[in-house]
């Protein structure tokens, strides 16, 4: 199922990207009238709705969504939601570059995964590769006492449940399409996310509607613009791309007068840019 062609990878990846931030704008300001969990759980819900019409046109009959990869679109949903759980809370307490940075340390996880999964050990490059990336990482956040606050110990975990999850979207690639792939996902999403919901359930604003709304048609044009990337080259290659995230979220930080430029964050942006390229050259997941 899997095409290799590296100029669709590059631009469906810095699409990806660019989704991803301007995602993580939108919910930082919905989180300003909504709890986390009625967020995610009706960012699936409209996500889905938008995606069916979809699905009906690229695969035809609705039976051409039976997989005989269960197991793993299951794995991905968990690690994908938890993910976002953990993104959501850290938007809510850090900036947006900070929380986007933190989640988008799923590169430097990788081998991590990979080496548990498939039992592939690491290279001294791997090694190399990874402290310059955490190195980066320090630099941008400023290594002192709010470096391991929990809303940044929870975006540090949802990089590595991130890093899981990714990991099993590319495993897919080589049998699912892009859009039985993004259904299962947000089908099997939707209960796991309406337990958390029924806890904390407060009737949106018609403000609040509309945040829902083109939140969940931004999500799901960011899991297809992310799954067309990984159809068209390895994980390595798109993880390390999607790193621009960061730089577009310094962007919308910036000129909402959030954020000041310096020398210092674009430094760690390019150790942490660096460090995933060496680290995760050898990966093959």
């Amino acid at each position: 199922m899997r095409k290799a062609s590296t100029p669709l990878a590059v631009t469906y990846s810095l699409l990806a990207a660019f989704t991803y931030a301007l995602l993580a704008y939108l919910i930082k300001e919905a989180e300003k009238l909504l709890p986390n969990a009625i967020l995610i759980f009706f960012r699936q819900f409209f996500g889905l709705l938008i995606l069916l019409p979809i699905i009906r046109i690229k695969l035809g009959p609705f039976k051409k969504l039976q997989t005989k990869t269960f197991p793993l679109h299951l794995l991905r949903a968990f690690a994908s939601l938890s993910s976002m759980f953990c993104l959501y809370f850290a938007l809510r307490y850090l900036p947006l570059t900070d929380a986007v940075l933190l989640a988008y340390t799923r590169p430097l996880f990788i081998p991590i995964v990979v080496y548990f999964w498939f039992r592939k050990k690491w290279t001294w490059r791997t090694v190399i590769g990874l402290v310059v990336g955490f190195i980066g990482v320090s630099l941008i956040l400023r290594p002192d006492e709010k470096l391991f606050n929990a809303a940044s110990l929870v975006g540090l975990a949802a990089g590595l449940l991130g890093a899981i999850a990714f990991t099993v979207v590319r495993r897919l690639t080589k049998t699912e399409p892009t859009e039985r792939i993004t259904f299962y996902y947000m089908i099997l999403s939707l209960p796991l996310a309406s337990i958390p919901m029924a806890t904390s359930w407060e009737s949106p604003t018609p403000t609040g509607w509309t945040f829902l709304v083109i939140i969940g048609l931004f999500a799901i044009i960011y899991q297809l613009f992310l799954t067309h990337a990984y159809r068209h080259a390895k994980a390595v290659k798109v993880g390390s791309l999607l790193y621009s995230s960061v730089a577009f979220a310094y962007i919308f930080d910036f000129f909402l007068g959030s954020k000041e430029i310096s020398l210092l964050v674009i430094l760690g942006i390019i150790l942490i840019v660096t460090g995933s390229l060496v680290a995760l050259r050898n990966q093959e997941a």
